[in-house]
Parts: structure tokens; C-alpha cells; sequence
């Protein structure tokens, strides 16, 4: 029997203009509103697939997860050089999915850590109230997710991507701190992990969305910008050039070789970003391809570095207006680690 709600198309359209709030819905998002209190955000996309299936997992360690069901996506170019971007439960003629795994296969969900990860390089959790893990290398941070069992990994560019589908289609933004400041505004170290445990609605923040001194989350997950960086694996960079790898694992920091694959060029040198565009090889694996040109309140909003190999996302909790959703800051090496980068333990089902 199909699942009317699963076969609704939920769009929006003009991603990609200079005016990040000029973006317009479409589909069967016509009509849905999105309300930013004080602290609580409503949403009408409760009630909207995926939105609506995606819920708090627990596992036998007592690691918190938010599932995140399977979806398909379409990301549609227009003459102006913006962009139009659908997801639905249904597969339609153009849609396709990054709930992938290695050969191919699609995932019926991913796991993704509600919390920054915490522990240690010998087992890295997903827990409130822990000091979010820092200091540590991509590769270290890996392992240490990985030691939980089969499946485990850590946040990767799958699942970044992942997340930015849902955060357009939803806010209706390219501005991610517009709507939610985060914990990055001239803070003077990392807070805890389950800041915002006590908002009640999926997204929000502790006392105050605007204010850059209190944790955020976006459905269920908390600091996806702020707090500290995001080790984000899978992707490598040699140059401009991007590789690409969907196999957890085979993850290596800053690795290239097979079966990373190229998929085409980032933009040169830091600025923040004009443009995100799908690179050669998939239709929805898209990076920042013009970074200058924009500013804290135009195009993207967020910062793009090159320069190195190795991907930290989301800006830490002294970057200000340059921390966010499209904060891509790509040049970090596989030696890198810092106060500021953490990581997040997450999971699919191979």
C-alpha cells in the first residue's frame, strides 16, 4: 500500500541566491511554516516525512542517537545559477539517495550521534553531560568510534549532506545561524554535552537562539555548528581536487587513492561562500565552488577554507558569524589536532 505522506514532494527553491532569505517553497511545502521563538522552534515539518520518522535511539551502551529514515533527493539547476532542491519517501524519476554504503546499497536510515562525541580514542560515545572529546586526529577519533562494534563510525560527508537536505528543505535559509546562533560567539572554551536537553521542541537552543552564547540543535542533534569543530570523514582533498569515498570501511585521513574517487574541483583559497554546487560524478555530492564573493549575510553565510587534505565542519565557539551549517574548513592534514575539533559517533546498518 503506498504511504501518501512517504510520496509527497517537500521543495525549495532559488538555494543559491544572495539574498539567503529569499528562498521559496514548492511541492508539498507550499504553506508549511517554520516559527523561531525565544528558544523553541515550531515546525509544520513535524508532521512531513522524513520529519516525522525521525526519533531518539538508545543503544546497549547507552549512546544516544537521532535516526534519520531513508530518503531521495533531487537537486535541479536554474538559468540564474541557483538552485532547486526536492526530497520524498518515493523515488521519482531524477531523485536518488546518499543513504548508501559501500557497494552501492541503500540504508534504511543512518544513525547520528545526538551529541558531540566524548570518551577517548579508545571508545568514543554519544552521551549528555560529557566533555566533548578533543585533541585528537581524524584517524584516532575514527577508531575510536569504530570500537564500539560493527556499523560504528564517525560523522562523515554522507551524513553532512544528509543533514543539509532536510535543514533547506525545512528553514528555508541558506543563513543556518538566522536561525540559530549556536554556542559561538566569543566563548571562551567547549560547554558539556546536553545543553539543550531541556528544549522541547527538535530544534533550538538553551535560554536564547541569538545570542551566540548558548548550545544549539537541529532536530534532536546538538551543535552542528559551534561548540567545536566536526571531524567529517570520507571526503579527501589533494589541492582543488575532491575525492570522495561512501565506504566506511575504508576511511583513511587525507587518502586519494581507490576506492576514493575524484569528483570534481573545491574553490580555491578562504572566503566566505558564494556558491555550492553538485560536483561532476553524483547529482546531490556537492561542495562550496566559489568562496569570495559572500559575506556573513549573503549567498551562504558560512566560511570555506582550502589548503589542506582533511574536512572539519561547523566552526568552533569563538568563530562568530563565520560558524554554521556550510562552514566547511578544509585545511586540516591528518596530524591535525586541536582544541577546537571534536568529532561525532554515528552508525549504519551494513
Amino acid at each position: 500500500m503506498l504511504n501518501f505522506e512517504k510520496a509527497k514532494i517537500y521543495g525549495v527553491d532559488k538555494v543559491g541566491s544572495s539574498n539567503p532569505d529569499a528562498l521559496i517553497r514548492t511541492d508539498d511545502a507550499v504553506g508549511l511554516n517554520v516559527t523561531v521563538g525565544t528558544t523553541d522552534i515550531t515546525s509544520d515539518f513535524d508532521r512531513c516525512y522524513p520529519y516525522c520518522d525521525m526519533q531518539e535511539v538508545t543503544d546497549a551502551a547507552g549512546n544516544v542517537f537521532i535516526k534519520i529514515p531513508k530518503f531521495y533527493a533531487k537537486i535541479t539547476p536554474n538559468a540564474d545559477g541557483t538552485f532547486k532542491h526536492q526530497i520524498s519517501g518515493v523515488r521519482y524519476e531524477g531523485f536518488t539517495t546518499l543513504f548508501v554504503d559501500g557497494e552501492g546499497n541503500e540504508l534504511d536510515y543512518i544513525l547520528v550521534g545526538k551529541y558531540e562525541g566524548s570518551g577517548s580514542a579508545s571508545k568514543v560515545f554519544s552521551k549528555s553531560g560529557a566533555t566533548v572529546l578533543v585533541n585528537i586526529t581524524c584517524d584516532s577519533f575514527r577508531n575510536g568510534c569504530k570500537a564500539n562494534g560493527d556499523g560504528y563510525q564517525q560523522y562523515d560527508f554522507l551524513i553532512d549532506l544528509i543533514i543539509k537536505e532536510l535543514w533547506l528543505v525545512e528553514m528555508k535559509t541558506t543563513n543556518s545561524q538566522a536561525i540559530m546562533y549556536g554556542y559561538a560567539n566569543g566563548n571562551s572554551a567547549a560547554v558539556a554535552t546536553g545543553r539543550t536537553d531541556a528544549v522541547k521542541t527538535p530544534s533550538g537552543s538553551e535560554e536564547s537562539n541569538t545570542d551566540g552564547k548558548h548550545a544549539c540543535k537541529y532536530r534532536g542533534i546538538e551543535n552542528l555548528w559551534g561548540n567545536t569543530f566536526t571531524w567529517c570523514d570520507g571526503i579527501s582533498f589533494n589541492g582543488d581536487k575532491v575525492y570522495v569515498c561512501t565506504d566506511p570501511k575504508s576511511y583513511a585521513a587525507g587518502k586519494t587513492a581507490s576506492p576514493y574517487v575524484y569528483h570534481g574541483d573545491r574553490a580555491a583559497g578562504y572566503g566566505y561562500i558564494k556558491k555550492v554546487a553538485p560536483l561532476k560524478r553524483h547529482p546531490l555530492i556537492q561542495y562550496a565552488t566559489e568562496a569570495s564573493g559572500g559575506s556573513i549575510t549573503t549567498y551562504f553565510c558560512d566560511y570555506a577554507y582550502s589548503g589542506d587534505s582533511v574536512l572539519a565542519v561547523g566552526g568552533a565557539w569563538i568563530y562568530g558569524t563565520s560558524a554554521g551549517l556550510w562552514y566547511w574548513s578544509g585545511d586540516y592534514t591528518p596530524s591535525s589536532a586541536y582544541s577546537v575539533i571534536g568529532g561525532r559517533l554515528c552508525k549504519k546498518p551494513l
